[in-house]
């Protein structure tokens, strides 16, 4: 990999309402993958020492979870998807067929493709004009650009709720609660791991905790829509300290098992992990199951592991469900 600029040396257009960075072009005027480009051969072959006793730990919820268990409306357009057997039974072949309808690729575990979030000054990420945010393969950075490069190589988890607990900190998976890049910088220090450039770093809130252990749908609909409809969830604080923190330790993507990655809310024109898609081409996962990898770690004290994800091969894609899966 050729040697990219540290955070602080991105170029920062004139006249931009943000003051934000632009990594354009950091891999070329073609690149459609961003941060991901920090996944190499040789970051992957590294990352083969991590398999150890040959244990998997998927990190994917069930595609009717989180929506399918709170009530009916917990988010405005996305809701569980509903499959759809289909039989045949003739003398001699019996066969099963199915099908999801209303299946919204963002509604589960789940990518955010690079497509997903926009600048309002400057547009999609690398350049991408708007008219090129299409399915079919003219699309540009679509999540099958992602699949193709490949999402392979070292995780580490982040247990944020273990370490808080640790340390007598103040937190819980609502109530907008911020995780610095300092808080990360402690949790990893404290869990004895350090990270390396391609890593792919998993980030455990407690969210998803907390809400299989609501008592009810209504309880599971309050912890997406929040108290009065206003979303507040806890999460990595997404002002450019972590911009930067991220960046200059060479992380590959970042998942986590909140809606958000985040703290919600986020405001235009300010600072968000999600706005860093566009200007960092940052890699973001959502709503991943964290709980058994974290509880292994919890007992062995290994907070690392080999990681893989195949996104839908959807050209143009907007996102997808993870498909992702951690072995030790």
């Amino acid at each position: 990999m050729p040697t990219l600029p540290r955070y602080d040396d991105l170029p920062r257009p004139a006249d931009d309402p943000t003051g934000l960075p632009l990594a354009w072009g950091v891999w070329g005027p073609a690149d459609e993958v961003g941060t991901l480009n920090r996944i190499t051969d040789a970051t992957v072959a590294a990352a083969r020492e991590e398999i150890r006793d040959g244990r998997r730990f998927n990190l994917n919820l069930p595609l009717d979870e989180p929506f399918g268990a709170a009530l009916d409306g917990a988010h405005r357009r996305r809701a569980a998807p509903t499959p759809v057997m289909v039989a045949e039974e003739h003398p001699g072949r019996v066969t099963r067929d199915d099908r999801l309808d209303g299946f919204w690729l963002q509604a589960s575990t789940q990518w955010d493709g690079l497509s997903h979030f926009a600048d309002p000054t400057h547009g999609f990420y690398n350049h991408a004009p708007l008219a090129s945010i299409m399915h079919g393969a003219a699309s540009r950075n679509g999540i099958d650009k992602a699949l193709a490069h490949g999402m392979a190589g070292r995780c580490v988890l982040a247990d944020l709720p273990r370490h808080f607990a640790r340390t007598g900190r103040d937190w819980g998976p609502m109530g907008g609660r911020r995780a610095t890049a300092e808080d990360l910088v402690a949790c990893l220090a404290a869990q004895g791991v350090a990270l390396r450039p391609g890593d792919i770093l998993l980030v455990r809130t407690g969210w998803l905790a907390a809400f299989r252990a609501a008592p009810g749908a209504a309880a599971r609909h309050l912890l997406i829509q929040g108290e009065a409809g206003a979303r507040d969830y806890s999460g990595l604080d997404g002002q450019e300290p972590m911009w930067r923190f991220l960046w200059d330790a060479g992380i590959a993507a970042v998942a986590a098992d909140n809606p958000t990655v985040e703290a919600w809310p986020i405001f235009p024109w300010k600072p968000a992990l999600h706005l860093a898609i566009a200007r960092l081409g940052l890699c973001l996962g959502e709503f991943f199951d964290l709980e058994a990898l974290a509880a292994d770690s919890a007992a062995t004290g290994r907070f690392t592991a080999f990681f893989t994800a195949a996104p839908l091969h959807l050209r143009g894609g907007i996102g997808s469900p993870g498909n992702a899966l951690a072995i030790r």
